[in-house]
């Protein structure tokens, strides 16, 4: 996930496999949301862009449904499709840089929500338009945090502590 982590957990009985559980959960939601890694789930929806639809996890779908829709919403300043443009910085990365004016404009007609086509039956998402990118980088922590702790509630954890980068989910 690129940031520190930490997972702390108490349970009356083995809290250390609930840890490890939640480490290996960890594993699969990186591997599935992250958009800096070419394998990830959510890459191969990016690589299909203007292309096809991708067929995604339920977890994934859930996801880029809830993005969509805080993507549209008039008062939102969210854009899940701006992977594009944010790509063009290298934020994160230690080619880091201040793209060309020009290259800018033209990736903004790429970051356009409304371009992402969601089928519910079938679970498809589709980038109508190639180059187009969805990055959730601003709501995948909060999400995966999320998921972990319920799943830590229902399997006895009596408290639990998931830090990821400083979302902090407390319990």
């Amino acid at each position: 996930m690129g940031t520190v982590i930490d997972i702390l957990v108490e349970a009356d009985s083995h809290p250390d496999l609930l840890a490890e559980e939640a480490c290996r959960l960890l594993d699969i939601y990186n591997k599935r949301f992250s958009a800096n890694d070419t394998d990830s789930e959510l890459m191969a929806i990016n690589h299909a862009a203007g292309k096809r639809p991708v067929e995604v996890d339920k977890d994934l779908f859930e996801l880029i449904k809830i993005g969509k829709r805080h993507s549209l919403a008039d008062t939102s300043n969210l854009n899940i499709a701006i992977g594009p443009l944010v790509q063009t910085w290298r934020i994160g990365f230690s080619d880091a840089k201040l793209p060309d004016p020009a290259v800018i404009k033209e990736k903004q007609g790429l970051i356009q929500p409304e371009k992402i086509v969601l089928e519910d039956g079938q679970q498809t998402v589709f980038l109508a338009q190639e180059g187009m990118k969805i990055d959730l980088g601003a709501l995948a922590k909060g999400f995966i945090a999320d998921k972990i702790m319920s799943y830590l509630k229902e399997h006895g954890a009596r408290s639990a502590l998931i830090n990821l980068g400083g979302n902090v989910l407390v319990y």
